[in-house]
Formats: C-alpha cells, structure tokens, sequence
C-alpha cells in the first residue's frame, strides 16, 4: 500500500465519499417550502451559501425539538435529534452569518429569559434578608428558592459546569462556537481524554454524571441532550483526528458541511420580499414552545414518533 495512513487521509477520504454521495449539495427538498423559500430569500438577497444555511436549520430544529420527542426505529430503539455539525470553509467563506441567522431565534429568547432570571434574582436576594416573620406576612416561602436560569445556548464551558445547566434544562442544550477548533483543543485541558469521553457519551444519549467540587452531592442526567455546532477552517481539520479520535468513533459522530466549490460572497441589490428573520422566527418558536413532559420525579418523558414504512424504506435506501 502506497499511501501511509495518517489522521487527515482519513479525514480526506471520508469527505471525499460523502461529496459523492450527496453530489456536493444539500438537498433542501427534504424541507416544508416555507423553509425552503426562506433558504433560497437567504441566497438570492444576502448571498448565504445554500448548504450553510440549511444545515444550521437543521441543527436549530434539533435545539428547539431537544428532548420532548424521540424517533423510533423500532421497539426498543429510539434515536433523539442530537446532532455535532462543523460548517468547514476557508475564512471569508461566509460561514458565520448563515450559522447567526439560523441561531438567533435561541440568542433572541435567551436573552429574554436572561432578563427575566435577573429579575427574579433580585427578589430573592430581597427575600433572603427578609426575616421567617417577614416572609410570612408578606405571604413569601419560608426557605425561598434561588431562580433558574432558562436557556438554550452555552458557549465555553467546562463538562461540570455544562451538567449543571443542563440540570436545570433538561429539555436540552446547544453548544454554539464560531470557532469549533476550540472545542476539540480544549478537550484535554483538566483531564487527558475525559472531556472527549463526555461528549461521545452525550451523542448516545447515554446517562451522565458530574461531581461536583466543593459538593458532596452530584449531577445525575438520565436523558442528556446537548447538540453542537460551529464554523472551522479546513487547514484545521486534522486536530480532529488526533489521539483515538480517528478509531473511536468520534469523528463519525460529526456533521462536516463543505462547499465542493468556495466563491467568494457576492453582493446583490436584491431586497428580501419578506421578513425572513421573522418567518424563521415563527417557524422555529412552534417547536420551542412544545410541552416537555416530565414524570412525578420531574425526568423527561420524550414522545416516541414511529417511522413509517415508506420513511423506513427512504432511510435505509
């Protein structure tokens, strides 16, 4: 065998199979045409490349689903929507506005949510100077409890500090990075190996625990769901596949989104002939606003959607 194998021949190859599967394009098909004609409105005015903006859709709708529902396969065999995606492309190749738009609609209610926690932190910081007397003839809890913050995004964080939000979100989480190489380089920065086991673990949906420092309690997620995404150059590919990462599986469990041909963006006088951010808005908030349905021990109890006959058929085609 000629060729030495290294961790970017590897890398190389799996795109180049994946290119000629798909052709080099997303199909937007797959979407209901307000997507698509929100995908193509991107394209015509802004100049957004096709396969950025529909892939970060994709994502998006991952997020807002989170756990309320599963897929299942079978009886016995369910599958979440957690998806790891790397938009690739040299800089300037217009990756970071498409992944943007397709976010904002999270950036917009967390920052919502934000101002709502605050609020609430303030009255219970109020609270807690309060006397037991104080409390009880305002009609204010005994013990007041600290507020929640409601989230969907978390940018740099460590696994502890991730299982903590997710406590308290376990409708689900999404990792948003302009920058995914740092992702991976942090992957050894407390523990060698044992922030990528977390994340191989999180993609299986697999149980998770954290000790926390300075507790004697921990974090227990029985049904974490914790999706990723962000933009990569190429050069950097290769940090991906070093160490085991090329051999155990974790690789496989990401998403790379590439241009078969990089043009540089072009400007159009076009106007949108609709509010595209709103409409994407609009679509996206029916999904958040779905009910998450919690038992009497407050885990999720996700929906279970069977495939039918005719997607089982496409699925395995």
């Amino acid at each position: 065998m000629s060729d030495k194998i290294t961790p970017q021949l590897v890398l190389d190859k799996a795109i180049d199979h994946c290119t000629a599967i798909t052709g080099g394009g997303f199909s937007i098909s797959l979407y209901p045409s307000k997507i698509q004609h929100i995908i193509r409105e991107v394209n015509d005015c802004y100049g957004f490349p096709v396969d950025y903006v529909a892939a970060a859709m994709l994502v998006a709708v991952s997020v807002a689903i989170g756990n309320t529902h599963l897929a299942r396969m079978k009886e016995g065999w369910d599958e979440s929507a957690i998806l790891y995606m790397a938009l690739i492309g040299r800089p300037g190749a217009n990756k970071s506005h498409p992944l943007s738009f397709a976010m904002r609609p999270f950036v917009e209610q967390d920052y919502e949510q934000n101002r709502i926690y605050e609020k609430q932190y303030l009255e219970y910081l109020e609270q807690l100077e309060m006397s037991r007397k104080e409390r009880a003839e305002k009609g204010i809890e005994v013990c007041p409890r600290e507020p929640v913050r409601r989230r969907f995004l978390v940018s740099d964080i460590t696994p502890e500090g991730l299982s903590l939000v997710h406590s308290q979100n376990l409708r689900g989480l999404c990792l948003l990075s302009d920058e995914l190489s740092a992702w991976v380089k942090n992957f050894n920065r407390y523990n060698n190996g044992s922030e990528e086991q977390f994340w191989l673990s999180v993609f299986s949906a697999k149980p998770t625990m954290s000790d926390r420092k300075s507790s004697r309690s921990s974090i227990f997620i029985k049904r974490p769901f914790i999706s990723v995404i962000g933009t990569m150059q190429k050069r950097i590919l290769s940090e991906l596949a070093k160490g085991e990462r090329s051999a155990n599986g974790f690789i496989d469990r990401i998403l790379f989104v590439l241009l078969r041909h990089e043009k540089s963006t072009r400007w159009s006088m076009k106007q949108p002939t609709f509010d595209v951010a709103a409409e994407w808005q609009r679509i996206l908030s029916r999904l958040m606003e779905l009910e998450c349905t919690v038992d009497e021990n407050n885990d999720i109890l996700p929906v279970a959607i069977p495939f039918t006959e005719e997607a089982m058929i496409r699925l395995f085609k």
